[in-house]
């Protein structure tokens, strides 16, 4: 009988989208014609057999491997939490002078789902952590390059199964002034998805978020008893919510004022509790910004969105690092009415 020619070496190289995870396979891999798609990571391990049983609670002990037979349960799931933490992928920088660079966003995240095909105990262990450990960030208006649902957590969080929506701990989103007021915002409460919860949500108005920062008009936001506080008090689950509020050093006075009034805000829920404001001091920071950022802004340089190193070099030298940005963060957290 002649012997079996190898298979075709198929490698893939699996990279989730910057900050965000949602595990599906890629259908075909590249190849042409494409097969039919793959099954979930979850349905392949799952439905895998240990001697004449299956099912989820059907798995080997593991304890030839150190991790389940010398390893304190504790120290495993330190370790399990170390690796399925995202990490910043320098090999997918972003570009210094755009509108989404900025102090943690220097580059694309990603997390090494690899360790979840390891075998079907560690699937059962960690297969809800990337989900539980990272934040979920969306930009709603000019986003990074990568990912494909950076402006769209609706769709982004339907490729995630009830269970896993139900894990998700924090979410982060980068809103234009106008989209939180009189936009997608008022239209939302009906796109929460069924099992969604979002204990933590952290929402940043950018310098270049602000209405007509361009001619660098006063800050302005709407009091939250306006469509936009409505929106905020449908998010399923919702225990803490960050406002980031930043701006330029000609205007700290005034985002002085607005943090301070923003203190005074309420934010009614449908469970029947309120957010408050947790009584501290805005948290302060200050970092140094692309000149580019400076209005009215140089729209031909942010708006250039793939990274190219001689492009980088050469706005780098037209372009210095001294845009001083004062960014205020008020804190809310949800408590009983009485």
């Amino acid at each position: 009988m002649a012997e079996k020619s190898p298979a075709d070496p198929r490698t893939f190289n699996y990279k989730p989208r910057n900050h965000n995870y949602a595990p599906v396979y890629v259908a075909g891999f590249g190849i042409s014609p494409a097969p039919p798609p793959l099954p979930p990571l979850s349905t392949k391990i799952l439905a895998r057999t240990v001697g004449n049983e299956s099912g989820p609670h059907n798995q080997l002990h593991q304890l030839q491997s150190p991790l389940f037979g010398t390893l304190y349960a504790e120290l495993r799931n330190l370790i399990f939490i170390y690796a399925l933490t995202e990490y910043d992928d320098h090999s997918r920088p972003y570009r210094k002078h755009s509108y989404y660079y900025r102090p943690g966003f220097e580059c694309a995240k990603s997390i090494s789902t690899n360790l979840l095909l390891t075998c079907r105990r560690i699937y059962l262990e960690t297969h809800l952590l990337p989900v539980s450990l990272n934040e979920h960030v969306f930009y709603m208006h000019r986003p990074p390059p990568y990912g494909k649902h950076a402006s769209d957590y609706d769709a982004y969080f339907a490729r995630m199964s009830r269970l896993q929506r139900g894990a998700v701990q924090s979410v982060h989103l980068f809103t234009q002034m106008h989209w939180l007021h009189a936009r997608r915002a008022p239209k939302a409460p009906a796109r929460w998805l069924d099992g969604l919860l979002v204990p933590k949500l952290i929402i940043t108005i950018r310098h270049s978020d602000w209405a007509w920062w361009e001619r660098r008009q006063a800050l302005h936001i709407n009091e939250p008893d306006t469509k936009w506080g409505e929106w905020i008090g449908s998010v399923p689950g919702l225990q803490e919510l960050q406002l980031e509020l930043e701006t330029i050093e000609t205007k700290k006075d005034e985002l002085e004022e607005r943090a301070k009034a923003a203190r005074r805000w309420t934010f009614p829920l449908e469970n029947g509790s309120c957010l408050v404001h947790d009584g501290a001091p805005a948290a302060q920071s200050i970092w140094l910004g692309s000149a580019a950022l400076a209005p009215p802004g140089v729209r031909r340089v942010l708006n250039h969105r793939d990274f190219d190193r001689a492009l980088e070099d050469q706005h780098d030298a037209s372009y210095a690092f001294d845009l001083k940005l004062h960014v205020r963060r008020i804190t809310f957290i949800a408590k009983p009415v009485v």
